[in-house]
């Protein structure tokens, strides 16, 4: 009995081969990149949700009021202009000292003389008392790296702003805006850290910029953590409710606030501090106002002038950095 004789590939057919998976391969990588990339979306957010039950756990323990995290600060500066947050560059390099003192500025600095105070002290305090770890403060999108601080009780903030991809509501304010168990339940307490932790962002919202606008308009004012400086996706937001969701525009807070930017507050960028505090334009862009008086946002005036820079809405979510 004759055996059939095997034929190999032509040259041909196997070019023929190489190009089809060559083709699915290039028709595969994009869904397996965008894959990947949410699978690093839920680990963010579960990060999210594990700094604020973190904080809402410390909130609850005895003798602290129901208050989430606040960093020690001059209480007699509120409302005076003094205090000022600091700028993502200056996180974990104020007041140094001599070789044997901490880098990262003590308790005791409250006001700084002149320096700047870090609303990310208050995730070292959940740090300090053993509530979180370095690995929780890293979004696996952002490119930081996990601080490796072994002497933890020796510090009060992060290396510096690449150890931390997350904002926290600033606390140097009144009571009424500081993140505790109190708050309106819509408000935005810990987000992905905003777009002007990289430097400012590209652009700046303006009377174009609307609610209703188109998500990829907003992309530069987003986080940079998931696509990229001034291509962002978008954040996990954990609100005030203890809820966590992805957002794909920062107008997320109560009555449609901006939460990485100061509510204006008579009219489009009216009110608007320096970028470098976090406190930047925000005009129609969040709060919708036109003119003085006009579409009146939750706890307008609540802390007196409601043109005041200083008295803004109690419902007003500033997320720094």
């Amino acid at each position: 009995m004759m055996r059939a004789k095997w034929r190999g590939f032509t040259l041909i057919e196997l070019l023929v081969v190489v190009a089809i998976i060559a083709l699915l391969i290039s028709i595969l990588l994009p869904s397996l990149s965008r894959a990947r990339e949410l699978s690093k979306r839920v680990v963010c957010g579960a990060n999210a949700r594990a700094i604020g039950n973190a904080c809402k756990i410390y909130a609850n323990d005895t003798g602290n009021n129901d208050n989430w995290p606040t960093p020690a600060f001059k209480q007699a500066d509120i409302g005076t202009g003094n205090i000022k947050y600091a700028a993502p560059a200056q996180i974990g390099n104020e007041d140094v000292g001599d070789e044997d003192q901490p880098i990262r500025a003590e308790p005791s600095d409250t006001d700084g003389n002149g320096q700047n105070i870090s609303p990310t002290r208050a995730f070292w305090m959940l740090v300090r008392t053993g509530e979180t770890v370095p690995k929780t403060y890293v979004c696996p999108s952002s490119g930081d790296n996990v601080d490796d601080t072994e002497e933890i009780d020796r510090y009060y903030d992060f290396k510096d702003i690449g150890r931390v991809s997350y904002g926290y509501q600033v606390p140097f304010g009144p009571f009424d805006t500081r993140a505790s168990e109190d708050v309106d339940t819509r408000m935005a307490l810990v987000a992905d850290k905003g777009p002007y932790a990289g430097g400012d962002a590209v652009g700046a919202p303006g009377d174009d910029l609307l609610i209703d606008t188109a998500p990829r308009q907003w992309m530069a004012f987003n986080s940079s953590n998931h696509g990229g400086r001034g291509a962002g996706d978008g954040q996990n937001v954990f609100f005030a409710d203890g809820h966590v969701d992805f957002e794909s525009t920062p107008i997320v807070g109560v009555d449609h606030d901006n939460i990485y930017t100061a509510m204006a507050l008579t009219g489009p960028n009216a009110g608007a501090a320096p970028r470098i505090s976090g406190s930047t334009p925000q005009g129609t862009a969040g709060a919708g106002l036109t003119g003085p008086g006009e579409n009146p946002y939750p706890g307008q005036g609540v802390f007196g002038d409601p043109t005041s820079v200083q008295n803004r809405a109690s419902t007003d979510s500033l997320i720094w950095p």
